[in-house]
């Protein structure tokens, strides 16, 4: 039987590096340089853990098309394999290579999958590896051990079309991937976190600087609801898991659907903790009753700056100011936690308006706020303006935390100062301690 490795590669950090985050590009919660900032940096690395979901279900399409499929975050010297399959981002980049580097030389079959290199292939073709462009789940549902066989043969940039729907992919493989690793995420709550879509794609103006339609495009494809819960209530049963991870680029963004399935949630026998990312002008008062009622304990929301003329510039779709904060508020109130994110260093950000957006960031008071760092990517819109200007020649420094291009009017050492106020400000500041420690009790 052809054993296949899908091969997660991380670099050795003291800080939590996501490959699922931003759109499958990756992020590297590279926080802050003092010691407050680094605790917060490891904090998180213990506390919120998970593989790339399109890695998860390429595993599973390989294994139903019965190939021998192992998951691993280490190149294991002691056992061969026929193909080596690895989930590319921007902030492992130069790690992936290291380890390609080293399967070329041995002759070894090399799939790289995922956003990053369907952006940039020829970064990994140039070392002997081939990249599948696009969803590769979809590709590798019809991977049979003709095509294995004629590898040698396949085109360096593969691109694939099909007709397949997200109900027709088999579950993720988190059984594969659970003899390896827990995925976690423990601000939900005790024991293992699986992550899961509802939706893909987004059709939003933000696709200027986001990444999320590299890797689902802009259009939106909606799962059956039922399949939906049905696959929550399968890993309940086998793992015993009630902690679910929304990887929607918005969770509401089609009222109907989601509605449809917060009521199903609701009616289920099992109480689940949820976390979704979606956007407030997607969210009313019978949308937050609805999140209560079905289970969502967090939820992630895109602020990015205090500053209208900021957002304007970086064609960020939003709402007022004073709705921001109402919408906060009223979901903290309904026992629904919520993370502000903030983004630094926007292209028109001075430091005015970037400590206009951190004390705007107090006024809001949720129970968790994230501060990143404007960063332009290889295959947005927004890259072909920057890309003269890029100050790294290393893509893991492309990771949210360091501002990585010739900023108008802030410098690098500027920002990340401005960082370290951010987040320790937010923290350390009574209002929001009180605050926190008043939710506490309640959780309670």
């Amino acid at each position: 039987m052809l054993k296949i490795l899908l091969l997660d590669i991380y670099p050795n950090k003291n800080y939590r590096i996501s490959k699922d985050q931003n759109g499958g590009y990756g992020t590297a919660n590279d926080y802050g340089d003092n010691f407050f900032l680094k605790l917060l940096s490891l904090y998180i690395k213990k506390t919120i853990d998970y593989p790339p979901l399109f890695a998860a279900h390429a595993i599973a399409e390989l294994h139903n098309n019965n190939f021998d499929v192992k998951y691993s975050r280490t190149l294991e010297k002691e056992v061969d394999y026929d193909l080596y399959v690895i989930p590319s981002s921007i902030v492992c980049y130069e790690s992936e290579i290291e380890v390609i580097k080293k399967l070329n030389a041995k002759k070894k079959n090399i799939f790289v999958i995922g956003p990053f290199a369907s952006s940039k292939p020829e970064l990994y073709t140039d070392y002997g590896a081939k990249v599948i462009s696009g969803e590769s789940e979809f590709y590798f549902k019809d991977f049979k051990l003709k095509n294995f066989d004629n590898f040698n043969n396949l085109p360096e940039v593969i691109y694939h079309k099909h007709n397949y729907n997200l109900d027709d992919l088999n579950y993720p493989a988190w059984d594969i991937v659970f003899k390896k690793i827990k995925p976690v995420m423990k601000l939900l709550g005790k024991g293992s976190t699986i992550p899961i879509n509802a939706s893909r794609g987004c059709p939003y103006s933000c696709f200027y600087y986001c990444t999320y339609p590299k890797q689902q495009g802009r259009k939106l494809r909606l799962r059956n609801s039922d399949k939906i819960v049905k696959e929550m209530e399968y890993w309940h049963e086998k793992f015993g898991t009630k902690n679910f991870i929304f990887r929607d680029p918005v969770f509401s963004i089609n009222k109907k659907h989601t509605t449809e399935l917060l009521e199903k949630l609701a009616s289920s026998t099992i109480k689940f903790n949820i976390c979704i990312e979606t956007h407030l002008k997607n969210i009313d008062d019978e949308m937050i009753s609805l999140f209560k009622k079905s289970g969502i304990k967090l939820v992630y929301v895109g602020i990015e700056s205090g500053d209208a003329d900021v957002l304007l510039d970086s064609k960020r779709t939003t709402i007022a100011f004073d709705e921001q904060i109402y919408k906060v508020k009223k979901l903290e109130e309904n026992n629904v936690k919520v993370k502000s994110m903030y983004i630094l260093g926007q292209p028109t950000d001075t430091l005015r308006t970037c400590l206009k957006t951190i004390n705007y960031s107090k006024k809001i008071l949720s129970t968790y706020a994230q501060f990143s760092i404007f960063t332009p990517y290889p295959g947005t819109p927004v890259f072909e303006e920057y890309k003269d200007r890029i100050l790294t020649d290393k893509y893991e420094d492309f990771n949210q935390w360091k501002l990585i291009f010739n900023h108008n009017n802030l410098n690098t050492s500027e920002v990340r100062n401005l960082l370290n106020k951010a987040y320790l400000s937010y923290y350390l500041n009574p209002k929001w301690l009180f605050f926190y420690l008043k939710r506490k009790l309640i959780d309670n």
